[in-house]
């Protein structure tokens, strides 16, 4: 048996929302990093958040509905907590690289949320585990990336 419409429009606005929130995450990072090839994958991810957003709400239109505005409230208030820390102690690139793991760390929780519902479409499965493959090597490229700064 598979879900209802309703709540596969409610598991692909949960994942727009995460996407939104990386998108507004990787743009920070992109500002707060110092080193010129950090800012550039920043900026990548950034737009690559936007891209696979956009997928998720051509899905969501498709489906009937239409897509939520924002992230999610949690990381509005990460955000504003990050904000007021920043503020009192400054950040440096490893600082940064550890915080979008974090993101990431989020993104791959919520991503495998959704795979973990064994009713979900055929093909809507198919495009969340498309999308969760993008989102699982940007964390990893990101994580060995602390580590390796980590090391160093």
């Amino acid at each position: 048996m598979t879900m209802n419409n309703e709540t596969v429009l409610d598991k692909l606005q949960y994942l727009l929302g995460t996407l939104r929130d990386g998108e507004k995450g990787f743009a920070d990072a992109a500002e707060h990093a110092t080193d010129p090839q950090l800012k550039t994958l920043f900026t990548e991810r950034s737009a690559q958040r936007t891209r696979l957003a956009a997928e998720v709400e051509a899905h969501i239109a498709r489906l009937g509905d239409k897509p939520r505005e924002g992230g999610s409230v949690g990381a509005a208030l990460h955000r504003t907590w990050l904000n007021v820390r920043d503020a009192l102690t400054g950040r440096d690139d490893y600082q940064v690289v550890a915080e979008a793991e974090r993101g990431e760390d989020v993104a791959v929780e919520n991503y495998q949320d959704v795979l973990k519902e064994t009713e979900l479409p055929a093909d809507i499965r198919n495009f969340v585990e498309g999308q969760f493959a993008q989102v699982k090597a940007s964390h990893d490229q990101i994580r060995d990336m602390k580590h390796g700064m980590q090391a160093s």
